[in-house]
């Protein structure tokens, strides 16, 4: 009958920290009356789909649009930008294979009056200018990390060696790189560091 309710009342808690369910059922509306009849409270359903969705996109599992590229200083601060301002780029994880490949989207100017050969200065341009590298790869979730097996790249000599990546997520966002400090701007250490947003 429309507007009849239930004897006593239903009140469930669900607390995301834990995934922790309280509930204080009245007599005769148990989870097993719902199981029988098919029936789950709306509430809980749309809980439960919204932290499946937390919990899937905190995996770096998928396709990735690359956002920004920035070598930074041990205090914060931006040393470089090593692909310029506004890179292009993209990371591919998905059944146990990785793919990386990041361009600068500034157009050189190369002086056909150069003593070198245009052919020639864009050739050696394209080794500071693009990166790309694919192969299969272990993912670590625990220690936020990815190693991958180069089975081809941008540069014959990364291919058969590991290339090992750190990530982490903050703001929806996936940050990637290698260890900290592991890059050299003149004497000082700097900390690559990717952003990506995941692609559609």
């Amino acid at each position: 009958m429309l507007g009849a309710q239930p004897r006593g009342d239903v009140l469930f808690w669900i607390r995301a920290s834990g995934l922790r369910r309280e509930a204080r059922l009245a007599r005769g509306w148990g989870p097993a009356r719902y199981e029988k009849e098919g029936r789950m409270p709306v509430r809980i359903v749309v809980l439960l789909l919204v932290l499946s969705a937390s919990v899937s996109a905190e995996t770096i599992q998928g396709r990735w649009k690359l956002v920004a590229a920035e070598d930074l200083r041990t205090d914060g601060s931006v040393a470089r930008y090593p692909w310029g301002k506004h890179p292009i780029g993209s990371i591919v994880v998905e059944g146990g294979a990785c793919y990386l490949q990041i361009m600068s989207s500034d157009v050189p100017s190369f002086p056909a009056t150069a003593q070198t050969p245009v052919g020639d200065q864009m050739k050696a341009a394209l080794l500071s200018t693009y990166i790309a590298y694919s192969g299969p790869c272990t993912i670590n979730e625990t220690e936020g990390s990815v190693t991958l097996k180069v089975a081809a790249a941008w540069r014959p000599d990364y291919v058969g060696t590991e290339q090992k990546r750190f990530f982490r997520f903050e703001n929806g966002k996936l940050l990637f790189g290698p260890a900290p400090n592991s890059m050299r701007g003149g004497t000082e250490p700097l900390t690559r560091r990717l952003t990506l947003e995941r692609a559609n």
